[in-house]
């Protein structure tokens, strides 16, 4: 068996991707996280970083309380991981930093001394900006050892899903999802179960009167593509969580289809758009589709990874004015 190998890629930072930061008190507390706590500052600035990002993108941003909730929890979500990290051992020393700095520089065409001025412009102190980055080296050098570490697709998984119809009959396309996620715990009870599924129904019926799939994906869905949408991008079938697949080939454009149950909760899908690959190569190599199912793998088990983790801790939140 291959074990999966998952690269770090950090985003290059573009102009005007950070506003100016908050000139409010800096010492409110606004959540607990088992021994740590989150700030009214750190929220703040998430805040800002992230309204910038998403007015970047030309999306809509949710209404304000609603904002703040999806930001909150992904603070929140993050500091857990971080927690982990610091008990397993997990450190990247400054000249880590600066090879990820280099790196970021260089794809951008900019001197070091560039990008840092470039960040600073746009309102982050640079040793914030190597915080931020440090972060995220450190969470996905977690989920690769606690996840991906543990992953693997077997020679007869890869046989098995190139012969089947489904993929056969599909292995040009790409399709575009959208998800709204109604999450579970890591160990829900029956009346758990029968309240997540009634309250992903109620969302269905809402949609299908003509509430906006992407606003209500904003104010409802509990994974990381919320606040875009719940936008999946373009995927090829052997990328799509396999709960979907069966769903997916047969929709219509615009479709929506769920509630769809999974491990980590209940789905609506909504299809927005489905192309024919432009590649020379459109059907993917059997190494390709190997990849492509420990990515799909990967990506479900990270879910379930940080349900568990909410689970088992201590989460206290604050009403966040």
């Amino acid at each position: 068996m291959k074990k999966l190998f998952i690269f770090i890629i950090l985003t290059a930072i573009m102009p005007n991707c950070f506003a100016k930061p908050s000139s409010e008190p800096l010492d409110q507390i606004v959540a607990i996280v088992n021994d740590d706590v989150v700030t009214k500052s750190e929220l703040n600035r998430l805040l800002s970083i992230t309204r910038a990002q998403i007015t970047q993108q030309q999306m809509s941003i949710p209404p304000d309380s609603v904002f703040k909730k999806q930001v909150l929890n992904q603070l929140i979500n993050k500091r857990l991981q971080l927690q982990i990290a610091k008990q397993v051992g997990i450190n990247f020393t400054d000249a880590d930093v600066d090879r990820v700095v280099q790196n970021i520089a260089r794809q951008n065409n900019l001197s070091v001394n560039a990008l840092y001025q470039r960040i600073n412009h746009d309102g982050m102190t640079t040793a914030d900006y190597r915080n931020e980055l440090r972060e995220q080296m450190t969470v996905q050098k977690l989920q690769q050892q606690e996840v991906a570490g543990h992953l693997s697709v077997t020679p007869d998984e890869i046989t098995r899903f190139m012969h089947s119809k489904l993929w056969q009959d599909n292995n040009s396309k790409e399709y575009h999802l959208e998800d709204i996620l109604i999450p579970l715990s890591d160990t829900p009870s029956s009346e758990d179960i029968g309240i997540a599924k009634k309250r992903a129904q109620v969302i269905i019926v809402k949609l299908n009167q003509g509430q906006n799939f992407h606003e209500v994906a904003q104010a409802e869905s509990g994974d990381n593509h919320a606040l875009s949408g719940g936008d999946l991008g373009w995927r090829k079938l052997a990328e799509i969580p396999s709960a979907f697949a069966q769903h997916v080939i047969s929709m219509q454009t615009h479709e929506i289809a769920g509630p769809i149950q999974t491990p980590n909760g209940f789905h609506i899908i909504r299809l927005v758009a489905e192309r024919t690959s432009n590649t020379k190569n459109a059907a993917p190599s059997r190494a390709q589709i190997e990849q492509l199912l420990l990515q799909r793998k990967f990506e479900e088990n990270v879910q379930n990874w940080v349900a568990k983790m909410r689970s088992q801790a201590f989460i206290s939140m604050n009403t966040v004015k």
